[in-house]
């Protein structure tokens, strides 16, 4: 039956078409994955838990890292001051009557605060009450550290 099949022209035909329609759909895939890059060449960066390294999220984060970091410079006795805020992400199923978009609630999960004056225990303490008020988080995800004094030059 294969000796029949092999000299057959019609399946010799039929063999070349599908194998040229799996090469110009493989060429298409790849023009789709290059054509859909961002102008700048880098490619989004996925981790396990399906975040990514550079979002809408990430730039309001800066935002806010950097409001925290104006009023805490602003309190006596911080001086320079970097913040860096992580966050929980949690997705809340759609009400029935929604139009149709999914909320991403995020709640502050930890703050980091480098600081001048941290190193005054008083200060410290000061930085980690206004930083877990503001964002309604235990004092103990409020890590202060004092800044080297090669950042103060």
């Amino acid at each position: 039956m294969w000796d029949k099949l092999k000299n057959d022209k019609f399946v010799k035909d039929l063999l070349v078409k599908l194998v040229t329609v799996l090469f110009v759909a493989a060429i298409a895939l790849l023009l789709f994955d290059v054509l859909t890059q961002s102008k700048d060449g880098r490619r989004q960066i996925v981790d396990m838990n399906g975040g990514t390294e550079y979002t809408e999220e990430t730039a309001l984060a800066t935002e806010e890292e950097a409001r925290l970091e104006k009023i805490l410079s602003q309190m006596k006795g911080v001086g320079d001051t970097n913040v860096m805020i992580t966050y929980q992400s949690e997705e809340e199923p759609d009400p029935v009557f929604s139009s149709g978009s999914k909320k991403n609630n995020r709640k502050v999960e930890g703050v980091i605060v480098a600081s001048e004056g941290a190193g005054n225990i008083v200060i410290r303490t000061n930085i980690i009450d206004a930083v877990a008020t503001v964002f309604n988080i235990p004092a103990s995800n409020v890590v202060v550290f004092e800044k080297s004094k090669n950042d103060m030059e």
